[in-house]
């Protein structure tokens, strides 16, 4: 047998990846860029590179216009609506003079985060797939609707998704210092993990893991209050951008359409879901505060379910946070009935990603930069939640039981 050369193997790797990445920029540019959906990466590019030129700051009309000149004829004003923070993130990309380039390196770069992911969510459930099934779920990660769709217009929600799954894989490995760390730099777009941050918080001071506190909230106050320093009034000026971009796109969550088709009644019956759903994850936290990383875990992945049907506006981009719920639920498929269950997941990945195309294409075509339907809302956090109280009622129960009998027979 011949002796393996580590050092050829990593150089193949290397060459691999960089010929993988060569070609996607290549695509991006010649193939998916010319067809339009500049609506999120332009307002970024263009008021990332204003500001590292010493420029006005990027919540302005004047950024806006300059923006608009890169839309051509889209139906939307270009409002950059980040945290002026987030500039930190998007200045390597606001460095690339070309913005056709500049897009496509950023496209490229979300495709690797959602690479990263997919390897971060299996090694969170601990699931190795055997090899059609990982080329399934790989298809289903790459190729879903959210996926898709955030990728081609340059959305966020796929870093911010990458890093919420190493934070919860690094909580599984006990790592809690670093994982506060991660988890703090989600507040990228906090309209993500506004319901994440305060579970994240109260499970660490519920487990006494104070690391984790205190690596959580330095590297919020950080982040937030460097950009205090730079542009003090950043925030003030993001949030009427923010009034202003939710009222030209309205409806933007699940409860804005329920407001939406019962019109007079609307804003009553959108409180009331609202505050059962509040209700609801306030009792599923409770339950959590205290208990080990598989609770954290599933009570998490709940966590960013919720956050996409409570009311606040969201998008389909965001659903690609949805991957987590439902890698936990496909993966104890697998664990339960080794054969069957990975056989049983793998048809639903495929009707899960068909009826979420479907869905939208029946409302749009191919116009991936098209305003979503209500039914594209709903759809995915329904059934991720559906797929939650599967993987309660057997993993969490089933396992707690096997460990409670456990637990007696050492003391006999």
């Amino acid at each position: 047998m011949r002796n393996q050369r580590p050092d050829l193997i990593l150089l193949g790797i290397i060459v691999l990846v960089l010929l993988l990445t060569a070609g996607l920029v290549w695509g991006f540019i010649n193939w998916v860029i010319p067809t339009g959906g500049n609506d999120v990466f332009a307002p970024i590019w263009e008021a990332s590179r204003n500001v590292l030129r010493g420029g006005d700051n990027p919540y302005t009309a004047q950024a806006v216009a300059r923006a608009s000149i890169l839309l051509g004829d889209s139906a939307y004003d270009p409002y950059f609506v980040y945290p002026y923070y987030s500039i930190a993130i998007f200045a390597p990309f606001a460095l690339i003079s070309s913005y056709t380039m500049a897009r496509a390196a950023w496209m490229t770069f979300l495709v690797a985060c959602l690479v990263g992911t997919i390897f971060a969510t299996l090694a969170i459930t601990r699931w190795q797939p055997k090899p059609l099934a990982w080329l399934v779920f790989v298809i289903f990660s790459l190729g879903s609707l959210p996926a898709v769709r955030a990728i081609y217009l340059g959305n966020p929600a796929v870093l911010v998704t990458l890093l919420i799954a190493i934070g919860i894989l690094l909580v599984v490995k006990e790592q809690y210092g670093v994982a506060g760390v991660f988890f703090g730099f989600t507040i990228l777009k906090p309209q993500m993990v506004f319901l994440l941050i305060p579970f994240v918080f109260l499970w660490a001071v519920s487990h006494r893991r104070m690391q984790m506190v205190w690596s959580l909230l330095i590297t919020i106050v950080l982040v937030v209050g460097v950009s205090l320093v730079v542009h003090p009034l950043w925030w003030a000026e993001n949030y009427l951008l923010l009034l202003t971009f939710y009222t030209d796109r309205f409806p933007l969550s699940p409860l804005d359409f329920i407001g939406w088709w019962l019109s007079g009644s609307g804003p009553r019956v959108m409180m009331a879901v609202a505050i059962v759903l509040g209700l609801w994850m306030l009792l599923e936290w409770w339950r959590a505060l205290g208990k080990d990383s598989r609770w954290f875990m599933w009570t998490a992945a709940f966590t960013l379910v919720i956050t996409n049907l409570i009311g606040l506006p969201t998008s389909i981009s965001n659903h690609v946070a949805l991957l987590i719920p439902f890698t936990l639920g496909f993966s104890l498929w697998a664990q339960r009935w080794p054969r069957a269950g990975t056989r049983l997941s793998m048809v639903v990945m495929v009707v899960i990603a068909a009826a979420g195309w479907g869905l939208y294409l029946l409302g749009h075509g191919l116009d991936l930069a098209a305003a979503p339907g209500a039914v594209n809302y709903f759809y995915a956090p329904l059934v991720a939640l559906i797929l939650l109280y599967w993987v309660r009622f057997w993993a969490l129960h089933t396992i707690q039981l096997k460990a409670t009998r456990l637990e007696a027979l050492r003391k006999l």
